[in-house]
């Protein structure tokens, strides 16, 4: 089995048709169908049906591409990779952010970056919460990425930037906010104004919320921090966020959670991840930023 059938059959089950295909990839039409047939009789099978004007998959064509897909996938990853080792290379990091690190840690972490390494450029992505941080990690799609959980002992692919307190954040104008702190108990009757379920902040909240004995009334649920924000300043609802994107607002008031709720921010690799010099230089520079700034 070589590579380039798999690159064929992977382009015509997209295309579905042998001349597209063959332009796409800058080949003969020939070549691509001697592939084909190649590849279908080292595994005695039919994987396309040509009885029809527009090619079509075989069931056990359908069961090859999954498996062709990920060979592909792995393939274009290993080549990424080792891209990162050449001499000849200007230094890239993939580089993965939820939404609240994105809008309160990250500008100023990326001019200091920048300033202090002008060869080495980041290529950042914004994903909707922690969760899918770490998936694109251990895809391989990002070299690096932080991540907001609870509070732990960090794993050998993490490293601790941060640990912070969440606060109920209120109308100045609500009752609780005479109180010096606040409990779950007390916001059993209020609306919740969150982030997307798969955050961290909407499942520990969710998960003190029940073990006091209550499912909160959720109003609404958004990524957009300065919506949430400006939303309980608008007595629309509470939210319990972390101190470190509330700490300048004066919109709205906050109040700490008794007993304490405490989030921590960590940089991730993959398991088993290979540090070039442009990624120990990354990782070193994120350290000594958190020891200075966070």
């Amino acid at each position: 089995m070589e590579f380039r059938q798999l690159e064929y059959f992977c382009t015509i089950s997209h295309l579905k048709n042998f001349t597209r295909t063959a332009e796409t990839l800058h080949v003969s039409q020939p070549s691509v169908t001697k592939a084909i047939k190649a590849l279908e009789a080292e595994l005695g099978l039919v994987l396309i049906d040509r009885s029809q004007k527009k090619v079509n998959l075989t069931p056990e064509g359908q069961a090859f591409l999954l498996h062709a897909q990920k060979i592909m996938s792995a393939a274009s990853a290993a080549k990424k990779d080792m891209a990162r080792y050449r001499g000849d290379s200007r230094g890239k990091i993939q580089f993965g952010l939820p939404p609240m690190v994105e809008a309160y840690l990250f500008p100023d972490l990326f001019t200091k970056f920048q300033s202090s390494f002008p060869d080495i450029s980041l290529d950042v992505q914004e994903y909707s919460d922690s969760d899918e941080v770490r998936n694109r990690l251990a895809l391989g799609d990002l070299d690096f990425g932080i991540v907001l959980g609870e509070v732990r002992t960090p794993a050998e692919n993490e490293m601790l930037l941060m640990q912070d307190s969440m606060s109920v954040c209120l109308p100045p104008s609500h009752p609780l906010a005479k109180q010096e702190k606040i409990g779950f108990g007390d916001i059993a009757a209020e609306k919740f104004i969150m982030q997307q379920p798969h955050t961290y902040q909407y499942k520990e909240v969710c998960r003190r919320c029940n073990e006091v004995g209550f499912v909160p009334n959720i109003t609404l649920c958004t990524s957009q921090l300065k919506t949430i924000k400006q939303l309980v300043a608008n007595g629309m609802g509470i939210s319990i966020l972390p101190n470190f994107v509330t700490g300048t607002e004066n919109i709205f008031v906050r109040r700490p959670l008794l007993p304490n709720l405490s989030v921590q921010i960590t940089l991730n690799w993959s398991i088993g991840k290979q540090l070039t010099d442009v990624d120990e230089q990354f990782s070193g520079f994120i350290k000594d930023y958190a020891e200075k700034h966070l």
